[in-house]
């Protein structure tokens, strides 16, 4: 079986640290491929083929090994998987003294060998998940065949709704991966922290979670209706800040959260995905903490919309704002008539929030009305201006 060399060596190395005796592993061919005796390693074990093939424990006595070549008294017991043997533990001593130790080792190795495949089974579906989230998010285009192919393996349904959630962790596994013990495994770590995110966001069968590159995850939700997408959004900031809670613990803090619409099935997903990635790029450029960002989240949308005016409407705008913007006060003014506009146009109120008096605060207003030709009294004036200076 592939990895069992490896695995024999390993395997060596952990029991001679806990056993008296010098041991040995073989092969199904009779090959020794861990031995505490390095020299014996990739020598015939003749033997060994018999254990293989009797399937039980031998005991090879002195008398019974001293005309065999390259065998050693002992026991000699068969080590199953999936109640089939694979290879023979060999226990190097006098038989009598050995037995004893032999059931537990071999019981030890085969719960060792048990779980080192299960761990390389999960590696191996975590790789194929990733590699499946990159192809159906990055690709220009997707062949639905291919789709098909991956949705059967990983028992994925591909027509079911679904909404792109993007967590970016930035460098964590670049700057983070150490603790005061040594260095934290980068596959623990992963499963870990796609663990955390299952858990935050109510995580079912048939939603998908996996890294997409080393800064970011992408979480699949699947979605029944519009609906049901809406009440997931209207959980969404609370689930995003439940699972903020549970990244301190791993002191992973510089995270950005962003989701994107419902799509109708995975071959439309990019969609969603490319969504949430202009949420996550205009974090950048946002003040809003926690950073967890969503298209249903009106104190989002009204500060990202100052920055979708095309090109030749800003251009347009500053040039009519060009005196208001050369005025030796104008970043006073641009801060006392955003002041004004977030406390609901109330003098009073913008006046008491700047520690100015409201005749100040009045007479900058005038000031900008002067300049710019708008009226600061009228909302629609206010929202142009404030979507401009914003």
């Amino acid at each position: 079986m592939d990895g069992f060399v490896q695995f024999a060596q390993n395997t060596v190395k952990a029991v001679s640290e806990i056993l008296p005796f010098p041991i040995s592993v073989s092969d199904e061919q009779g090959y020794i491929i861990g031995d505490t005796n390095p020299l014996r390693i990739g020598t015939i074990h003749t033997p060994s083929i018999e254990v293989i093939k009797a399937n039980k424990v031998i005991l090879f006595t002195e008398e019974k090994t001293i005309h065999m070549e390259n065998v050693l008294p002992g026991v000699a017991v068969p080590l199953n998987f999936e109640n089939k043997p694979v290879g023979v533990l060999g226990i190097i001593g006098n038989p009598k003294e050995v037995e004893s130790y032999a059931y537990l080792v071999k019981k030890y190795v085969e719960m060792m060998w048990q779980e080192t495949l299960h761990v390389q089974i999960e590696n191996l579906e975590a790789m194929t998940l990733e590699s499946f989230v990159q192809y159906i998010l990055l690709n220009e285009s997707i062949n639905h065949e291919q789709i098909s192919h991956y949705c059967e393996l990983l028992h994925i349904e591909s027509n079911r709704k679904r909404t792109c959630i993007v967590i970016d962790i930035g460098d964590y596994f670049l700057t983070n991966m150490q603790d005061k013990q040594g260095t934290i495994p980068p596959e623990h770590m992963k499963k870990t922290i796609l663990d955390c995110i299952v858990r935050a966001f109510n995580g079912g069968q048939q939603d998908v979670c996996a890294f997409l590159n080393t800064e970011r995850i992408v979480f699949l939700k699947c979605i029944p209706s519009e609906e049901d997408f809406l009440r997931f959004m209207n959980e969404f900031r609370d689930c995003s800040i439940h699972l903020l809670e549970m990244f301190r613990v791993f002191k992973l803090t510089d995270v950005i959260i962003a989701s994107g619409n419902i799509c109708s099935s995975l071959d439309h997903v990019a969609q969603s995905y490319w969504e949430a990635d202009s949420l996550i790029k205009f974090s950048h450029k946002s003040l809003i903490t926690p950073k967890i960002y969503s298209y249903f989240d009106w104190d989002i949308l009204i500060e990202m919309l100052p920055h979708q005016l095309g090109l030749n409407m800003q251009r347009i705008l500053v040039q009519r704002l060009q005196p208001l913007l050369d005025d030796d006060a104008f970043s006073e003014l641009k801060h006392d008539f955003i002041s004004y506009c977030n406390n609901n146009m109330n003098i009073s109120k913008a006046a008491e929030e700047l520690f100015i008096h409201r005749n100040t605060l009045i007479y900058r207003l005038k000031k900008i009305n002067k300049i710019t030709g708008l009226d600061t009294s009228c909302f629609e004036h206010c929202t142009l201006l404030y979507f401009v200076l914003k």
